[in-house]
């Protein structure tokens, strides 16, 4: 078995984690990085971000609601869930790796 020695240890993929590991090699640091989940972390993979999909969408009917007779008619406005879900999922499938790399 052979020992490697590093500058740092990032333990962790999360958005901190990398960009302190990013950083850290631009100054010419050997790093490695932890992790026993996918890249990217917990808000790119599965919080902030399709979340913030979801959302906007509510947002949307809502709006336009609030706006009915006042210039906005918002009578055939929906969502279609298993649309919206699939474009949530466009932010999130390839992150893994594009963070990786």
């Amino acid at each position: 078995m052979s020992t490697r020695n590093f500058d740092l240890i990032v333990l962790g993929v999360g958005m901190a984690a990398v960009n302190a590991a990013n950083k850290c090699a631009s100054a010419g640091w050997s790093v490695a990085v932890v992790d026993a989940l996918p890249y990217g972390g917990t808000c790119a993979l599965r919080g902030c971000d399709p979340k913030k999909m979801l959302r906007r969408g509510a947002e949307i009917i809502d709006a336009a609601r609030l706006m009915h007779g006042k210039g906005i008619e918002p009578n055939d406005i929906a969502i279609n869930w298993p649309d919206l879900v699939a474009f949530t999922q466009t932010f999130t499938d390839k992150m893994p790796g594009r963070i990786e790399n």
